[in-house]
């Protein structure tokens, strides 16, 4: 563990609250340290009121926020002395002390702060530090953790039994700052939880942080050799796709699998098995639940694994409890592969993260001679903690399709640019496929990627999708939208490659695409194909021959699918959008040649349907989402015009 300060960096802080987020984001960037809003930090100062009174206050940061991200937005100030009273009560609930806390508020708007708010106003230093350092907790709960420390540090760290987070932790500290003089440790190790340090500067508060965590890293080390995790061997994607649609089951609802990272698959049973003796740190349990499931070579293991939950939320015997999903967030498979199972992507994330983490200390625990975190009822006590079920309560609404993977085609530009767009802005994972650079540049962030690949190229398509179910556990959507498009050449001009050309891409790269699909859309949660057809099929015009020979085959390629498909609830439907004028296709010089031979202005030839109204790509890409939704689950084989009208066609 390397200190990250940087004097220069340090120098243009101007208050000490910009000082505070300085070195808060220094522990919040190293994953070893803490984990995805994971940990908490303060500092002390004074604030003079309308009046003209000082009063003592402390900034601590607020919940919901990430020390990694975070700057002075990211802390809420309160008032010492009701956080010192409070912490004087022989009994508080948590949810009194958070709405006290509240009430301490200098700023009534602000975020709630840390549950461990109390806490640090009773530590008497002005700069607080609070993490859950991989290192410290693997050390911490394995056997004889206590004497590990004393062994490593002596007399320098002040060890702690570890007590429930909230009023509980404020009490203990209370009655430590009454039996020690802080002053005299360099930090305050709580068992099972994490560590505490603490100073009047917050270069050394922070460094401090850093020294203890790199003498427990360099102890592991030097005791166990430096264990790494292992290379992800890669692996069925089919068979990770049943596994994410059965875990989906069990949740009520989609959910995103993402890979985590990998152990020797002789190691898997083992650390299976240590991981029933608690979680790394407290706040995993709410992250991964109490334990992973184990997947066996043939993909079972959810079912026990549900059943496994079941009996230890029936052991808490509290009828006032309402048990969560039994779906695991994270497994464990027989090759050493884990994945983890959120209900949308930054929530299959963490878990996958926190899975890692918790795999690479399970490594040196195997070497130290077993683990023992909290207890079932500690776990229990946490998981289902009112704080904590409060927090689920308030949570938004899943957006429609939350937990759903949706592979586009021709993604680049025009339609399917869109349809990504709208997939994604309803909740959708989106995979964006074209031969286009642009799709890369366009869809470049996790969750909303562009892959360049020749969508006629069948190995290539079918390893293109393999990587999507590896990357995201499966998938739900195939919008099948690449086309290309050349008019103006009459049959008795058209040439073999215009033909040849329209038919590859048109009509026999999606056949391929659904091909290589298929055995993943069969475990896809409500699976729906839409082919992105043609006004010309209906209604076809002169001089576009290849264009709409090429449509009208893919249209009857999306019957046939709808009816092999339907047994496996796969829905098939054709969308067929005319005149959709804000795409690549329709230049200005190509809108004004098509309206003079109408004889009509380029504005009254975009509005020229039943409907007067100009059909843009954002309307094909609503129904596109609405046919990826299950708002028309019972519609399977359906062609749907989206051209405002057309006289011909109706």
């Amino acid at each position: 563990m390397k200190t990250l300060w940087k004097d220069a960096d340090a120098a243009a802080c101007t208050t000490d609250l910009e000082l505070r987020a300085y070195t808060s984001k220094l522990i919040g960037v190293e994953p070893k340290m803490v984990l995805h809003g994971g940990g908490n930090t303060s500092v002390k100062s004074t604030h003079t009121d309308q009046f003209g009174d000082v009063h003592d206050i402390i900034w601590v940061k607020a919940s919901g926020f990430d020390l990694a991200k975070m700057g002075t937005e990211g802390f809420t100030a309160l008032e010492m002395k009701p956080l010192l009273k409070l912490a004087s009560l022989d009994n508080l609930s948590d949810p009194d002390m958070v709405n006290e806390c509240l009430r301490a508020r200098l700023d009534a708007s602000a975020a709630a702060a840390s549950i461990e708010a109390i806490v640090h106003a009773l530590v008497p230093f002005k700069y607080v530090d609070h993490s859950h350092a991989d290192a410290i907790l693997t050390i911490s709960n394995s056997p004889n953790g206590a004497q590990k420390f004393h062994d490593i540090y002596g007399a320098r760290v002040l060890v702690l039994p570890y007590v429930k987070p909230g009023f509980d932790l404020a009490k203990q500290f209370k009655a430590a700052l009454e039996a020690y003089d802080f002053g005299t440790y360099e930090a305050i190790i709580l068992e099972n939880h994490g560590i505490f340090t603490y100073d009047e500067d917050a270069k050394q508060a922070y460094e401090r942080m850093v020294r203890i965590v790199d003498e427990a890293e360099h102890w592991l080390i030097n005791t166990n050799g430096d264990l790494a995790l292992s290379t992800a061997p890669k692996q069925d994607a089919g068979l990770v796709a049943k596994i994410r649609k059965e875990a989906s089951g069990l949740a009520g609802k989609a959910v995103i699998s993402r890979p985590s990272a990998a152990i020797p698959p002789e190691l898997s049973q083992e650390i299976g098995q240590l991981l029933r003796n608690g979680t790394l740190t407290p706040e995993h349990v709410i992250h991964n639940k109490p334990f992973p499931a184990m997947i066996d070579a043939g993909g079972l293991g959810l079912d026990a694994f549900a059943k496994e939950y079941h009996a230890y939320f029936k052991r808490a015997d509290d009828d006032t409890l309402t048990m969560l999903p039994t779906h695991p967030h994270w497994a464990i498979f027989a090759d050493g592969n884990a994945r983890s199972f959120g209900v949308n992507l930054k929530r299959a994330s963490v878990s996958a993260d926190v899975g890692a983490t918790t795999l690479r200390a399970m490594l040196h625990a195997q070497k130290l001679g077993g683990w023992q975190g909290l207890s079932e009822q500690d776990l229990r006590d946490l998981e289902y903690w009112e704080l904590e079920q409060a927090k689920l309560r308030r949570q938004k609404p899943d957006a429609r399709l939350a937990g759903k993977v949706s592979v586009v085609s021709g993604a680049a530009s025009g339609i399917g640019a869109a349809s990504a767009a709208a997939l994604a802005e309803a909740g959708a994972v989106v995979i964006g496929l074209d031969l286009d650079p642009k799709v890369g540049e366009k869809m470049n962030r996790l969750g909303f990627e562009g892959k360049i690949l020749d969508l006629t190229d069948e190995a290539a398509v079918a390893d293109a999708l393999e990587n999507i179910v590896l990357e995201y556990g499966g998938i739900d959507h195939l919008v099948l939208n690449a086309g290309v498009f050349k008019s103006g050449q009459r049959i008795e001009e058209l040439d073999d490659a215009t033909w040849d050309q329209s038919l590859a891409i048109n009509l026999s790269a999606h056949r391929k695409t659904l091909k290589q699909a298929v055995p993943y859309l069969r475990h896809g949660v409500d699976p729906s194909v839409v082919f992105m057809a043609s006004r010309n099929v209906t209604a076809p015009g002169p001089g576009a021959a290849a264009y709409s020979v090429a449509k009208a085959g893919l249209t009857q390629l999306m019957r046939v699918a709808a009816l092999e498909l339907a047994p496996e609830g796969i829905r098939v439907n054709a969308l067929h959008p005319d005149a959709v004028f804000d795409t690549g296709i329709w230049t200005q010089d190509a809108l004004e040649r098509s309206a003079r031979r109408y004889g009509m202005s380029v504005e009254d030839y975009k509005t020229r349907n039943l409907l007067g109204c100009e059909v843009g790509s954002t309307d094909v890409a609503n129904a596109v989402v609405t046919l990826c939704d299950t708002v028309l689950r019972a519609t399977t084989g359906a062609q749907i015009p989206v051209d405002g009208g057309n006289d011909r066609v109706i």
